[in-house]
Order: C-alpha cells, then sequence, then structure tokens
C-alpha cells in the first residue's frame, strides 16, 4: 500500500512498511483498522430489515462477502443493492448463474423492493 505525500505541488509516493510481507501487514492493519477511518465519517447501526424508507429518500442497501451463500437472506426493501465482496468461493461458472439467478430473484421480489416506496 502507498501513501501520498504533497510536496511543493507534487505527490511523492511512499511504498508501505509492510509491502513485502502481506501476512504482516493484514495482522497489523487488521488490529490498527482506525488508523484509515476518516475523522469525518461516523459508524451507523443497521436498521432491521422491514423498516419503512420514508417519503422523497433513496435506500442503499450494501451487502458483502456472501460467498455463494445467499440462501436465507433476508433482503431490505431498497432502491439500489451494492455487492462489494467475494460473491463465490471459487469463483466457479456455477457459483457467478445462482449469483445472477439470485439477484434477478431480489429485484423481482417484495424484499427487493418496497411496495410502499
Amino acid at each position: 500500500m502507498a501513501h501520498g505525500i504533497p510536496s511543493q505541488g507534487k505527490v511523492t509516493i511512499s511504498v508501505d512498511e509492510y509491502s513485502s510481507n502481506p501476512t504482516q501487514a493484514f495482522t497489523h492493519y487488521n488490529i490498527n483498522q482506525s488508523r484509515f477511518q476518516p475523522p469525518h465519517v461516523h459508524m451507523v447501526d443497521p436498521i432491521p430489515y422491514d423498516t419503512p424508507k420514508p417519503a422523497g429518500h433513496t435506500r442503499f442497501v450494501c451487502i458483502s462477502d456472501t460467498h455463494s451463500r445467499t440462501d436465507g437472506i433476508q433482503m431490505p426493501y431498497g432502491d439500489i443493492l451494492l455487492h462489494t465482496g467475494d460473491f463465490t468461493e471459487l469463483g466457479l461458472p456455477s457459483e457467478v448463474k445462482k449469483f445472477n439467478d439470485w439477484l434477478d430473484l431480489v429485484s423481482h421480489c417484495k424484499h427487493g423492493r418496497n411496495p410502499n416506496a
């Protein structure tokens, strides 16, 4: 991981001290995750999946790392679905198809859209 350091209109890129040791990097940054937390970002508690969406609002549903385990996920009502992690376990074509079929299902079922929105 590199970090940009501004210097007289130029950006100098320094190499992260853990670049040559991914295991040590994972351990260090896993323990010190707050190091990358911008001061203006505040954590919020998730809301129950069936909470009605206020009128005039857009609800983003964010999930990640489903690893081919989408069965039984209670999808909240939302307008935009963001899946930001691993959606397969092994990357097999059958897993990709299963995920694609699941996306089609959640976009057409009542849990994918709020009938009151």
